[in-house]
């Protein structure tokens, strides 16, 4: 039995019509007609022998099957763009705006990053620090080509790779908590992964909170737990000398992981964009923060 060959310019359209939300933005980002686009996804469906999308009034929507090869294509397209980019690196893009969260730990990641900049004379990359929340609003907006973010888990937008980390609480040495006061936090901004998985464990466990400092970023955050000011938690790689871990014999219920993902619009990015994805996804895995996986699109 012959095998079928998926054209990649099919799987670009499908991808593309998934990330703009239809195939009138589709078809103008990728030059051709919407008639043109949606011929396009028909023969791929018909080569598949499946159906990929359904529509919902004037929302597109995956079918199940639609899901699972959104997240094959987005690999597939990766690896052809990345193949592509090692055979033009004479050529120099626009600036690769790039996403880092404030509120976690991405400090091997900006190394990494800049290290592989320095090696390739055809990449410039322009790195923007945030919250979470806003990075992807920003990638929403188009201000920025890719972000690594935290986010509340299940299918998401943009989302093309993820991984979990495991949070726990900690304190100054020597601090000590009375099971009748008020735990004083030491946290994020509020729409905080962070935050939110604190606040909704100490509700959980009845126990009353409060904020005692807030901070967007990790650095005035350790300060603030240095100096005593309260309970907060931290990740693995952002752990210091000086601090404490705290459990249920404290008085503190265990937290839920948090959700890291890569997210980006295939179509807005190009070789280099594609090449950088590849970089940060090595940089993960070596950085053995968890096991990424790929995860399906939202409908």
């Amino acid at each position: 039995m012959a095998t079928t060959n998926l054209p990649t310019d099919l799987l670009r359209t499908f991808i593309t019509a998934i990330d703009m939300g239809g195939y009138t933005r589709a078809a103008e980002i990728l030059g051709r007609s919407q008639p043109a686009v949606s011929l396009q996804m028909q023969r791929l469906e018909a080569l598949l022998g499946s159906r990929l999308i359904k529509q919902s009034g004037r929302t597109m929507k995956l079918t199940e099957d639609g899901k699972a090869l959104a997240v094959i294509a987005r690999q597939m397209l990766r690896l052809n763009d990345m193949a592509v980019g090692q055979f033009e690196r004479t050529r120099v893009e626009d600036a690769l705006r790039i996403g880092l969260p404030m509120d976690f730990a991405v400090q091997e990641l900006q190394q990494g990053l800049t290290s592989y900049a320095r090696s390739r004379q055809d990449v410039r990359m322009e790195i923007q620090c945030d919250l979470s929340r806003v990075l992807l609003e920003r990638l929403h907006n188009d201000e920025i080509d890719l972000a690594i973010a935290l986010f509340p888990g299940g299918d998401q937008q943009y989302l093309v790779q993820q991984w979990n980390e495991q949070p726990v609480w900690v304190a100054r040495e020597g601090l000590r908590f009375t099971a009748t006061a008020p735990v004083p936090l030491v946290t994020h901004p509020e729409g905080c992964e962070y935050r939110n998985r604190m606040t909704a464990a100490l509700t959980a466990a009845r126990r009353d909170w409060r904020i005692a400092y807030s901070s967007p970023g990790i650095g005035g955050l350790q300060r603030a737990i240095s100096d005593g000011l309260g309970a907060s938690a931290l990740t693995k790689p952002t752990l210091f000398t000086g601090v404490r871990t705290l459990t249920a014999s404290d008085g503190f219920p265990p937290l839920e992981p948090l959700h890291v993902g890569l997210f980006y619009k295939h179509s807005r990015l190009g070789n280099m964009g594609h090449a950088a994805a590849s970089q940060l996804i090595d940089l993960v895995n070596a950085a053995g923060t968890g096991a990424l996986s790929a995860r399906p699109e939202s409908s």
